[in-house]
Order: C-alpha cells, then structure tokens, then sequence
C-alpha cells in the first residue's frame, strides 16, 4: 500500500495565471512567460491519465524537452494518483540549480500538494517525496525555487499537450510493481 507520511511543514507559492479556462493557446502561453519571469523559473508541465482498461499513467515535460518523461502506475491508482507522480517526475527531472513553476491541470492535485505542506501530513508516499524534493529545493535556493500554476487541459500550450502525450502513453505499459494506493483500491471497489 502506496501510505504517506509526516514531513516538515513548508509554504508553497501559487501562480494565479491570468488567462480564463476559455482563452485561446496564446493568451496561456504569455500568461505563463509572465509568470516564469516573475519567479525567474523554469516551466515544467505535468499530466495524470487513465486508458480506457483503467491503467493509470504520469506524464511532465521540462521546457525545450531536456528531460521530460513518463511513468505507469497500474490499475489500483487513482488519476489524481498520476497527476501527483507526474510532479514528482517533475521535480526528479528539474534542472537543480534553477527555479521551477510545475504547470498542472489538476486543481486537486496543486491543492493537496499545497496542504501537505501547511499540515505536514501527506497522503500518499508519492505526495510525501514531493514536499521532502521541494523543501531540499527550497533550502538550497530560497522559497521560490518551486511554485506551482494552475493551466487548463487540451489548451494548445505545447508544454501542456506533451505533457498529455506522455500520460497517455504511460497508459499502454503496464509496471512491474504496481502502485496500490487507499485511492485505488476504493475506487476499484465501485466497479
């Protein structure tokens, strides 16, 4: 079973990007410049999926494509489950000596993230990892080093749409060791 844990309470910065959920592709992406220039960032973007047979995948894409990856969780994960491995991809991918704005779709999975670190309690281990990458980050380069941006799904962003691409094609995989997290197995026992 995928448990969290304690961690030690951090802020976490949010970006409020000021595009609406209906703006076209270039309204977002100058919503996002501004945003990577106010926290002098790197953008990175992430994504959680699930295919059709319910197998859960990640995806994050680092601007200019350096690093930019997937992962598969199985089929007793939740997509929320995604969406947070796919920060903690992210963060595992980040350039390390620069400050990054991880770019999500997924207002739950930004505010779990942000909860975590005001309670210091996380759900799951994946959550847990995130808060300890971010606070190794935010020691060694000041309380910006990660902040976070809500931007909307299937928006055109090309960041965004590789970030998508890569989720999806998590989902075609199936691992090894498979994540089982409470989310999962209570999601699976409504089918």
């Amino acid at each position: 079973m995928n448990y969290g844990g304690r961690v030690e309470k951090i802020e976490i910065p949010e970006a409020k990007l000021p595009a609406q959920a209906d703006s076209k592709a270039e309204v977002w992406q100058e919503a996002i410049n501004q945003a990577r220039e106010h926290y002098e960032a790197t953008g990175i973007y992430t994504d959680g999926s699930m295919s059709e047979g319910g197998v859960v995948g990640a995806g994050w894409y680092v601007e200019g494509g350096e690093k930019s990856g997937g992962a598969t969780l199985g089929k007793i994960a939740t997509v929320w489950g995604g969406e947070v491995c796919g920060v903690r991809g992210a963060l595992e991918d980040a350039p390390s000596e620069t400050n990054i704005l991880i770019l999500s779709d997924s207002q739950a999975a930004i505010a779990a993230v942000k909860k975590a670190g005001r309670t210091g309690k996380a759900r799951t281990a994946d959550l847990r990892r995130v808060l300890m990458d971010i606070k190794e980050r935010q020691t060694r380069l000041g309380p910006n080093a990660v902040s976070f941006g809500w931007v909307k799904a299937h928006n055109g962003v090309h960041g965004k749409e590789q970030a998508e691409r890569l989720a999806k094609a998590a989902t075609n995989e199936y691992p090894e060791t498979p994540q089982i997290t409470e989310g999962g197995l209570k999601q699976n026992e409504r089918k």
